[in-house]
């Protein structure tokens, strides 16, 4: 919570007053969900949860507006309950489809890195490696590689068999990347930053800069 009241505040400067007040009052609101649910949100990817986020107020937003002024209208309320509650009811429908075709392109795309061979399952994974089972594990638990799940299989990113990235080098700034989900560290290899000169860290790790890889990495699981 103190880490994100330091983050709006840092964004005070380039949003108005009334949205960083908007954005106050969710964050505040997240902290009603008890820290089990808060926590399963910040397992999402910055992407996934901004997303699924939009969707979620541009569902509602008609629907806070009926309650706003649902007191002033209590003359009418004989009548009004029923209305508002098909449309809360289909409201949350349009929502609740928006997230599950989302979800289901997202397990699609993953699926497609299945084919292509950019995840492996865990067998391939080690003998590619040429290492033991447990060599592996120890290997994820230290944080030095880590993993993403399809579906219900957990698959290890073959970047990690790149013969041009120091291996040590791909593991320290893995562990660079702290407790974040598997998605969100997938997310960070393969996605061009601004700081790296608009490429991704993976490219900048072949390119022989891991300083600035690591930086970034740091940078990223402080988000």
């Amino acid at each position: 919570m103190v880490r994100q009241a330091r983050a709006l505040e840092s964004a005070a400067e380039i949003l108005d007053v009334e949205t960083e007040e908007a954005l106050r009052s969710a964050v505040g609101a997240a902290t009603m969900l008890g820290p089990d649910r808060a926590r399963a949100l910040l397992k999402l990817s910055d992407e996934q949860l901004g997303h699924l986020f939009k969707i979620g107020i541009a569902q509602v937003i008609d629907l806070a507006g009926t309650i706003t002024f649902g007191i002033a209208a209590a003359a009418t309320r004989d009548r009004q309950p029923s209305r508002r509650a098909k449309q809360h009811a289909k409201s949350l429908a349009r929502a609740d489809a928006a997230v599950a075709d989302f979800e289901q392109r997202a397990l699609a795309e993953r699926r497609a890195l299945v084919a292509q061979g950019a995840l492996l399952s865990a067998a391939e994974f080690w003998a590619a490696l040429g290492i033991t089972r447990q060599a592996l594990s120890k290997a994820v638990a230290s944080g030095r590689i880590f993993t993403v799940d399809v579906g219900a299989v957990q698959y290890y990113p073959a970047f990690y068999l790149t013969g041009d990235i120091d291996r040590k080098t791909l593991g320290k700034v893995t562990q660079r990347l702290g407790g974040l989900p598997g998605w969100s560290k997938w997310q960070f290899f393969t996605t061009p930053k601004a700081s790296l000169g608009n490429t991704t860290p993976l490219e900048a790790l072949s390119a022989g800069r891991p300083a600035e890889v690591e930086r970034a990495a740091a940078a990223f699981a402080e988000r």
